[in-house]
């Protein structure tokens, strides 16, 4: 039998109204306490050319306080809150993408670990 991968599910009720930014953090608890996240009014204008000042936001995710996954995002969809079905799901899409990709992050540095303690 083909075995599915299975996509993020932070356990978060459907019915809440938690912003983007809210969201976010309550996932990356739920897959680690040394999961946190910092934002930034500024970016580097080389680095990140469609980057508006005022408007947008960048946004990093840490792992023990060293940056390991950084993005853009438009202020008010990283502060409103969500009490539209079809705004929770549209915003719940795009932070499970995020949060996904950092489960399976952690979950090749375990494979990884587990790699290199059976050498030893």
């Amino acid at each position: 039998m083909k075995k599915t991968k299975t996509k993020f599910n932070s356990s978060i009720s459907d019915k809440s109204s938690l912003s983007y930014k809210d969201y976010l953090k309550a996932g990356l608890e739920i897959l680690h306490s040394k999961l946190s996240v910092k934002t930034y009014k500024l970016a580097h204008k080389k680095e990140y050319p469609i980057f508006r000042r005022g408007e947008d936001l960048r946004i990093q995710i840490h792992w023990d306080k060293k940056p390991i996954y950084e993005f853009i995002v438009e202020l008010p969809f990283w502060f409103q809150n969500n009490g539209n079905k079809d705004d929770r799901k549209h915003m719940r899409r795009w932070a499970d993408i995020k949060l996904e990709a950092v489960k399976n992050a952690l979950e090749r540095g375990k494979k990884d670990a587990l790699k290199r303690g059976k050498k030893k």
